[in-house]
């Protein structure tokens, strides 16, 4: 059987592999398809197909032009369906609208900020730009409100060096496209399109002579269906084991009441949130995000202290100062621009497997809205040490 990764030629396989490699494939999010009419198997990374709208606006046009071929040309070599726009009306169709807005900062400052819309329920691309934190100041995320019917991300840099545009901006956008596309899962190298590069620099070296010589004498070996079988076994249970190893994740969900009042047309919400570990590892120190909207129109109440009145009027246990606290002194500030409440728990907090931690006693008020208006309260979680966000199962949503 003929056999193509990502569009490449990968030479023959024995009929007998395809079971493997399709369990390779269900286990890793892979594309399979087999083709017995041209004896072929084709394997594609997850990114194959998928749909990409690309903007950029910078202060000189030349520029735009230049980063929009060269992001294309990259995302092209993943599969990935790219389309450029510098006409950002509402998009409609697609996996995900990025762009990239730059103005001129003063002085050789650069600064990057990260805004997405609620289309876009977890984004997490600051260890992606991390590598740039010499140069590039990373400075938070906010939430567009817009009428784009599909995820979006925009890269917002303040940077005066075109240069360093030029140079750094198809690859900053390249990398937030594939983070955002890939989401919690973990790129491997047929993802990333590096098996293909590998073997375009080994061909482009000088063959070494003993090198051909062993590569001739392996074809000559000859393995039994036996054999086979006990290294496919030993193989299979080596992925299982490492899978069972290390498992994060967990279910988030809430468990709330609405409570109308007539006298003041108003909506109160009493809800509690759940965090279940349902991985094999601790989860620590979980960061929760409570993003309501419309913001104007929710106030959030309950047991949750300002961050410089934590440690005086927190309860207080055997280990300290207990319960939770809004993140950042301007935090009332950012939730009113942006509608997301940042909590965090007082003191160092572990989920074991197979535990829940609650964070009770919320409280939602909702103003009464016009007819056919809704409102909405998402919940998302971020382990930010071990890298893993995840969004609840449910929402609260109230429509008038």
């Amino acid at each position: 059987m003929k056999l193509k990764i990502n569009n490449h030629d990968w030479g023959t396989i024995p009929a007998h592999s395809i079971a493997a490699i399709q369990l390779y494939c269900a286990e890793n999010n892979h594309q399979f398809c087999l083709n017995e009419e041209e004896q072929m198997v084709e394997v594609k990374s997850s990114l194959h197909g998928k749909k990409v709208w690309v903007s950029v606006n910078t202060p000189n046009v030349s520029i735009n032009d230049e980063i929009d071929e060269k992001v294309s040309g990259i995302l092209a070599n993943y599969g990935i369906d790219v389309s450029t726009k510098s006409d950002t009306g509402k998009i409609r169709n697609g996996d995900l609208f990025i762009d990239l807005v730059s103005s001129k900062s003063k002085g050789d400052n650069k600064t990057i900020s990260v805004g997405y819309n609620e289309r876009l329920n977890s984004i997490n691309v600051k260890k992606n730009l991390s590598i740039y934190k010499d140069e590039l100041h990373f400075m938070g995320y906010y939430l567009m409100p817009e009428n784009h019917s599909i995820p979006h991300l925009r890269c917002s840099m303040s940077c005066g060096d075109e240069e360093f545009l030029l140079k750094e901006g198809p690859a900053i956008l390249t990398q937030c496209v594939l983070k955002t596309l890939l989401g919690n899962q973990k790129p491997n190298l047929l993802d990333l399109d590096i098996l293909h590069l590998l073997t375009k620099s080994n061909q482009t070296g000088s063959a070494d002579p003993k090198a051909v010589e062993k590569k001739k004498a392996s074809k000559d070996i000859q393995i039994d269906d036996k054999t086979y079988e006990e290294m496919k076994m030993r193989k299979a249970n080596r992925k299982v084991r490492e899978v069972q190893e290390r498992k994060l994740y967990a279910e988030i969900y809430f468990d709330y009441n609405v409570i109308p009042n007539r006298k003041t047309e108003r909506y109160s919400i009493k809800a509690d949130l759940f965090i279940k570990n349902t991985g094999n590892v601790d989860l620590s120190n979980p960061k929760i995000c409570f993003r309501v909207d419309p913001p104007e129109k929710i106030e959030i109440g309950g047991q949750i202290l300002p961050p410089e009145m934590s440690e005086i009027f927190s309860i207080q246990g055997q280990n300290g100062a207990q319960g939770w606290k809004y993140m950042g002194k301007d935090w009332l500030e950012k939730a009113f621009s942006t509608g997301e409440y940042w909590i965090e728990s007082i003191q160092e907090t572990f989920i074991p497997p197979g535990e829940t931690l609650a964070v009770e006693g919320l409280q939602f008020t909702v103003e009464n809205l016009e007819e056919q208006e809704s409102s909405t309260i998402i919940g998302f979680v971020l382990f930010e040490d071990q890298e893993l966000q995840l969004s609840s199962n449910n929402k609260i949503k109230i429509t008038f």
